[in-house]
């Protein structure tokens, strides 16, 4: 029996829900306040919580805050019930961590439907929790960096996509890194609240990280791809410092098959620690002369630090539907060839981010999807490039039919 445990200081609205709930075979325990609310949540452990924002003691907000804080419901669903209805208020409700947000009054289908739903997700959740620690014979991780100097070019989106692609090529454990500690959109564009975040664990000392406590955090999308989030406010990443993040990167390595980061526009510590250990850097730019020259001194600083070429990918990213540098200029000018060239299709991409659904997952069958998948199959390990999988996944499927098609 699925036990929720409703959070409100009006007696009228926990009565409701347990008039809406009881006869579905649930079971519904009431607070009437924040800090009882908490005694009881972490006393009998419920399977959700629902929770009004505006209560006299601590706010919802900070409720779910604190809640998120403790591993022990880092998973569990919450939804706010609230008569805050403005944008604004859902936005602080999944900012604080909350999987759901419904305005009083509600209407008892709806809110049926919506914890049916978070409870069957935490189902799902629970059943593919536990990543595939790959053999001790198995090689690591191939961990790719997304970079550029320059911001709004499109990095987040590339990572995202190409994390969502390499886990449904080869349907074996693959993880996103929101590295970008400032303002990471990597859990926006993949539609999850930020319910813990690399500030949850950021405490603990870079000698006492293991692969359980990355777990604490990692979060799984529908896709199969598995990511840790950046933290909510800028000021929470300030503990995350270059050794931290080696002893991390070290610790799950060896758990997946793929490792895609989206780092700072920068050259901090951990920017420069991401860009050492990685297999492959993607440098991201756009065809106009600043990106042009922010690609030019990311070159530069590349080769100071001794990366090899072979190790640098260039990306061409049309953010513009014309008058944009040659693609032939921009080689001649950086003495670098482009890898690969994103066509301008702003309306596809700003569709999948305000719908929190990358393109690849949601569009896998549009042409931007397929020259992103096709660029992720050839930044795959060579032993699954060259041996076909014994269960071909439909991501190969279609890269297959691509390539043959052109052999024709």
């Amino acid at each position: 029996m699925p036990t929720i445990l409703t959070i409100d200081d009006e007696p009228l609205y926990s009565r409701l829900i347990s008039i809406a709930l009881e006869p579905l075979g649930y079971q519904v325990d009431i607070a009437v306040n924040g800090k009882r609310g908490l005694e009881l949540a972490r006393q009998i452990q419920p399977d959700l919580i629902i929770t009004d924002v505006m209560m006299p003691d601590i706010t919802g907000y900070e409720l779910i805050r604190q809640l998120r804080r403790d591993p022990a419901f880092a998973h569990t669903p919450i939804l706010t019930l609230t008569s805050q209805s403005d944008l604004q208020d859902k936005i602080k409700s999944f900012e604080a961590g909350a999987d759901d947000h419904v305005t009083k009054p509600f209407e008892v289908e709806e809110l049926i439907v919506r914890v049916a739903a978070l409870l069957r997700r935490a189902e799902a959740a629970r059943a593919s929790e536990k990543v595939v620690v790959a053999p001790q014979e198995k090689e690591a991780a191939q961990l790719i960096a997304v970079h550029s100097l320059r911001g709004g070019i499109g990095c987040s989106s590339l990572a995202v996509n190409l994390g969502v692609s390499l886990a449904g090529l080869w349907g074996t454990p693959t993880l996103l890194l929101d590295l970008v500690l400032m303002a990471g959109q990597v859990a926006l564009m993949l539609n999850f609240p930020l319910k813990r975040t690399w500030a949850d664990i950021t405490h603990i000392e870079a000698s006492e990280l293991d692969a359980e406590v990355v777990r604490s955090v990692t979060n799984r999308h529908d896709s199969g791809t598995y990511f840790v989030s950046a933290p909510t406010y800028p000021s929470e990443s300030e503990a995350l410092k270059a050794d931290w993040l080696n002893a991390l990167l070290k610790a799950v390595r060896p758990q997946y098959d793929y490792i895609v980061t989206d780092i700072p526009h920068d050259f901090s510590d951990i920017t420069i620690q991401a860009l050492d250990v990685a297999d492959v850097i993607l440098l991201l730019m756009a065809p106009e002369m600043s990106s042009v020259r922010a690609a030019a001194a990311a070159l530069d600083t590349y080769s100071k630090l001794d990366y090899p070429t072979d190790k640098i990918k260039l990306v061409l990213s049309n953010t513009f539907p014309r008058l944009g540098i040659p693609r032939e200029k921009i080689e001649a000018a950086l003495s670098f060839p482009i890898t690969l060239a994103i066509p301008f299709v702003p309306d596809r991409f700003v569709e999948a981010i305000n719908k929190g659904q990358p393109i690849l997952f949601s569009q896998p069958e549009e042409s931007v999807s397929a020259l992103i998948e096709d660029f992720a199959f050839l930044l795959s390990k060579e032993r699954h490039k060259k041996t076909r999988p014994a269960q071909p996944t439909a991501g190969w499927k279609r890269v297959y039919k691509r390539f043959s098609q052109r052999r024709k």
